[in-house]
């Protein structure tokens, strides 16, 4: 496994941090109050960051064909751009397929046809089987699995955040003989660690808030947090993974983990980037590309 590095912006990317005073709130009732608190995060943990009408959109390409698909009750759409080796781009919460925009437009100018989707909640997409502002991964990974019977076996697969944790739950369920080449941006791994790691970049979330939330969100989306992680099994697949050290949702150690856990794993350390703006990097593009092509 190797790591680089790429000097990106200067600015710094936006984050989702609580104001101030809500961080305070969770601080004291880490000691006064935890199972309110607990109660409040299992709701808003599955409660996506836009309203319908403020959601992240985008139009598909210029070339490409757009497609509907209906998967567990919701309306998936999505594009399909360009001729060659397959490459599915799988966003993240509270993200659409224009993330993908520069990444996706690379593959096609070089030769690959890309599908994007969005998942249900998000993008162009239906609501999901819990209405528009609620989500979780199983409804994202069924999307994705959905996707993938109608246009078939991956070369690669390019996901964001959680998106990369989607995506491997829905190819862990196919028969494919051969795993896709991965490439990873900003990757969420999954599990009470990861879980807890995004929470506390938001909020402060102590063992007493943290012992009551996990079962609360684990009966509401009927998944132990422990099924879901990109640690365990790991992937014997060619992987490249992206991550910013001034990553705050999802720290840069959680990709650093995964480089680690997974055999055939290289990562690319950037600084300055954030947690998005990795998919707009050229550099980042340029290194995908390559890595994508083999």
């Amino acid at each position: 496994m190797s790591q680089s590095q790429n000097s990106g912006s200067p600015k710094k990317s936006t984050t989702v941090r609580a104001p101030w005073h809500i961080r305070t709130g969770f601080a004291a009732a880490e000691r006064f109050a935890p199972g309110a608190a607990a109660k409040v995060l299992s709701r808003l943990w599955f409660r996506l960051p836009s309203s319908p009408e403020k959601r992240l959109r985008a139009p598909a390409p210029a070339g490409s064909a757009v497609f509907e698909l209906e998967s567990g009750g919701s309306t998936v759409w999505g594009y399909d751009w360009g001729d060659g080796p397959l490459v599915y781009l799988v966003h993240g919460w509270g993200g659409s397929s224009g993330d993908f925009k520069f990444i996706a437009a690379n593959l096609v100018s070089h030769g690959f046809r890309v599908i994007g989707f969005d998942a249900p909640s998000h993008g162009n997409s239906g609501p999901s089987p819990w209405g528009e502002r609620h989500s979780n991964g199983v409804h994202m990974a069924d999307a994705f699995k959905t996707v993938l019977a109608k246009f078939g076996e991956p070369h690669a697969v390019a996901a964001h955040s959680l998106g990369c944790l989607t995506a491997v739950m829905a190819l862990r369920d196919t028969d494919y003989p051969t795993w896709p080449r991965m490439a990873m941006f900003a990757p969420f791994v999954g599990g009470v660690e990861g879980f807890s790691g995004t929470l506390n970049s938001i909020v402060p979330v102590g063992p007493r808030i943290l012992e009551r939330v996990v079962p609360l969100a684990e009966d509401r989306a009927e998944v132990k947090l422990s099924q879901l992680t990109l640690l365990d099994p790991v992937v014997d697949a060619p992987t490249f993974i992206v991550h910013d050290k001034g990553d705050r949702p999802n720290p840069i150690r959680y990709g650093q983990a995964l480089a680690e856990s997974w055999p055939n794993a290289e990562i690319m350390a950037t600084s300055g980037l954030g947690h998005r703006k990795i998919l707009i990097n050229p550099e980042v593009s340029h290194r995908a590309h390559a890595f994508i092509k083999g």
